[in-house]
Parts: C-alpha cells; sequence; structure tokens
C-alpha cells in the first residue's frame, strides 16, 4: 500500500485541489480522475482530520501525511486510494 501511495504523485495532487475545492490552472485533469479524487477525499475525510489536520495544503504536504499515516489510515479510506491507485 505504501509503495503504491508513493508511485502516483498526481493523485495526491487531485486529491489537495479537490480537497482545497478547486484545480490548479497548469494541472488538467479529465472527469474521471476529478470523481475519483473527490471519491477518496469523502473516503478519507476523518482521517485528513485525524493525522493531517495541521497540515498546510500545497507542494505535496497533504499526500506526505498520509503516505505517513498509512498504516493507521480507516478502512474505507485505504479501500478508495486502492480502487484508485488500480485505474
Amino acid at each position: 500500500m505504501i509503495r503504491k501511495l508513493l508511485i502516483a504523485p498526481i493523485l495526491f495532487a487531485l486529491l489537495i485541489a479537490a480537497l482545497a475545492g478547486t484545480a490548479s490552472a497548469q494541472m488538467q485533469a479529465s472527469p474521471e480522475m476529478r470523481q475519483q479524487a473527490i471519491k477518496v477525499a469523502r473516503a478519507c475525510r476523518d482521517d485528513l482530520k485525524t493525522y493531517c489536520d495541521g497540515v498546510e495544503r500545497g507542494e505535496g504536504r497533504i499526500a506526505a501525511c498520509l503516505r505517513d499515516n498509512a498504516q493507521k489510515l480507516s478502512s474505507p479510506c485505504r479501500t478508495a486510494l486502492s480502487d484508485v491507485m488500480q485505474h
């Protein structure tokens, strides 16, 4: 699981964009990728509050926080992340 988190930084960038409610002008994501990012954001909402609440958005900090806490993430969050990594 941790290795998969390291392999897909674009998905974490999309996750961050979904959490922020906006997408970077430089990042063009397909509608499917946006939907997947929203799914992950919803499934991981509590985990993000629990483990990453004080983490500033940007520069991969939220992705790093999720990666650092991968073993502690809830089952729904892990499942959503795994589903996205398989696409």
